[in-house]
């Protein structure tokens, strides 16, 4: 089994665990996307392709899947994220943690 592959699979049953979704592609699109995000090690859509297994020819349509799901409005990311984060963090109080806050998203 490839890296990509077994961490995704690891990240997908943690998700199902702990997290409350509407629509299970939904579930598979966020772990091949966060397991894609560790395996490249850049928050690039485009770095991403090599580490998720699709039939898109073209590296655009992967693209466009990622960008689709993060324009779902019907991805509620507060239900989704912040839980995770939470019960992620749960065990990190004696730890120094470092922050990095895109603040872009406050001057549209």
């Amino acid at each position: 089994m490839s890296g990509p592959t077994q961490i995704y699979r690891q990240l997908f049953s943690f998700l199902r665990q702990h997290s409350h979704y509407r629509d299970l592609r939904h579930l598979i699109a966020l772990g091949w996307m966060v397991s894609a995000l560790i395996c490249s090690e850049r928050l690039s859509l485009s770095a991403w392709e090599s580490y998720v297994p699709c039939r898109a020819r073209k590296a655009q349509s992967v693209e466009r899947r990622w960008q689709r799901f993060i324009a779902n409005q019907r991805i509620d990311i507060n239900k989704l994220y912040v839980p995770l984060v939470l019960l992620a963090l749960k065990n990190w109080h004696s730890h120094r943690l470092y922050l990095a806050m895109d603040t872009t998203v406050l001057w549209e």
